[in-house]
């Protein structure tokens, strides 16, 4: 493995094409780690893009007169105005959160964050305090975990598991800004914490996110400073018992400095961490090409939606399962809408067309009679599931409350389906569950639509 990237006449293309490719495979496979960096999560300033750790550091910074590296790190100016007692603990938290919280709405994120959501990754270590990168899961009704670290209030490990079946896991190393008592901003609180996880066993990190490490992955670390001294640290605890088990690679901040030689050679002693010499904006859009182009796999998964639900069921056979689900929307802040909603609004297919423009979300409610000649909606079954584009606020999730051959039909393809075993709810024994979880993915995405 090379201990430097050395420009070379010959041979490169084909070195860095069999790289794309086998970090594009091992990322279909689930064998491949995504580390977000304080640099990865950024924003859209003028016309370019900050990091919206930098643009949160500015604005603490206002008035302090310091110099232009030091007012764009945020643990930096945290920690000045601390010194100079110009803001308390509480007040520089509440500052990050009422920034973070102003973000969420009005941030316009770069669009390769997006494109990167919607490869399977099985880990994605988030080191920024926000959950932004979890919501494009949410927008495009995927199923997901998040998590975060707490250092001052250390939970018993959650037990991640991270098989075929289970949905992705997005942590938050350093806390979450919604979760006050989680964030580490100053100084101190870099110190506090890496005597946290490299302390006591209750305090550590989570062993079972810790034991995946172990598992021979490819690792994708976009926009790290390896310079920062507390990252040596941090790579540590992470890989105590995993050194021969990771093949990191590292992708800067277009424009950034590169790593210095101590640091270079310090990770690629301690933990083979390569340094292609391409930024993170490049190598994530080269990266969705080779993706895209292996077997089996599209580039993207479409999505968007909001409040106005459409429901399509069988009235003569599956009323009871529309008033189940019914039952379960009604906490949800939004409008529903039914075939029996069209009593006297003439032309039936032309009412679930006019129902296709207003609506944000439709439900069918699958089984086989669904699919029977006298649904009006079976002709436009095929316009739906074109339709279906969720963040792009149009969801279609098919329900399977009885068993069937959906996968025959034109819903078949939709990878919004609930349950997505697609085992019957009907039957199953957990209706009142199933439906639950349902209702919640809903509220998850409605949520996350603002």
């Amino acid at each position: 493995m090379p201990t430097e990237t050395v420009a070379q006449p010959a041979g490169v293309s084909e070195l860095t094409s069999t790289i794309y490719q086998n970090i594009a495979r091992n990322i279909s496979e689930g064998s491949c780690v995504l580390f977000l960096g304080p640099l990865a999560i950024t924003a859209k300033e003028g016309s370019g893009y900050r990091p919206l750790t930098e643009l949160c550091a500015n604005q603490l910074a206002k008035g302090l007169n310091l110099g232009k590296d030091e007012q764009n790190s945020l643990a930096h100016v945290a920690s000045t105005l601390r010194i100079r007692a110009q803001r308390s603990d509480t007040m520089i938290i509440s500052d990050v959160q009422d920034f973070y919280s102003k973000a969420e709405h009005d941030a316009d994120l770069h669009p390769v964050l997006e494109k990167l959501a919607d490869l399977p990754f099985r880990i994605v270590i988030n080191t920024t305090p926000d959950d932004f990168f979890a919501r494009y899961y949410a927008t495009a009704v995927r199923d997901y975990r998040f998590d975060y670290y707490n250092f001052r209030k250390p939970a018993p490990d959650p037990l991640f598991a991270f098989g075929e079946n289970d949905a992705p896991l997005i942590y938050n190393l350093f806390g979450y800004y919604k979760k006050s008592e989680s964030l580490v901003l100053t100084y101190s609180d870099q110190l506090a914490y890496i005597n946290k996880i490299t302390g006591a066993q209750h305090e550590r990190l989570p062993d079972s996110l810790l034991a995946a490490f172990a598992v021979p992955r490819f690792y994708l670390f976009l926009g790290f400073d390896f310079e920062d001294w507390s990252l040596r640290v941090l790579l540590d605890a992470l890989f105590k018992n995993a050194r021969n088990s990771i093949q990191p690679f590292a992708y800067p901040l277009k424009g950034a400095q590169q790593t210095g030689p101590y640091a270079k050679v310090f990770f690629q002693g301690e933990f083979k961490m390569e340094f292609p010499e391409v930024d993170m904006e490049t190598f994530s859009t080269k990266l969705l090409e080779y993706y895209g182009q292996l077997d089996g796999h599209a580039s993207s998964d479409d999505s968007t939606a909001r409040t106005e639900v459409l429901i399509l069921h069988n009235e003569a056979s599956d009323d009871d399962g529309c008033t189940a689900l019914l039952s379960h929307l009604k906490p949800l802040k939004v409008k529903t809408l039914t075939v029996k909603d069209a009593v006297g609004q003439g032309d039936l297919q032309e009412w679930l067309r006019a129902c296709f423009d207003r609506c944000q979300v439709v439900l069918p409610l699958v089984s086989a009679d669904f699919f029977d000649g006298s649904n009006p909606a079976l002709p436009l079954l095929d316009e739906l599931v074109q339709r279906n584009n969720p963040r792009n606020r149009f969801l279609v999730m098919p329900i399977l409350w009885k068993n069937c051959a959906i996968d025959a039909s034109p819903l078949g393809g939709l990878r919004t389906t609930r349950p997505l075993n697609r085992i019957a709810i009907s039957g199953s024994g957990q209706e009142a569950k199933l439906f639950a979880d349902i209702a919640e993915t809903l509220k998850k995405y409605i949520d996350n639509l603002s």
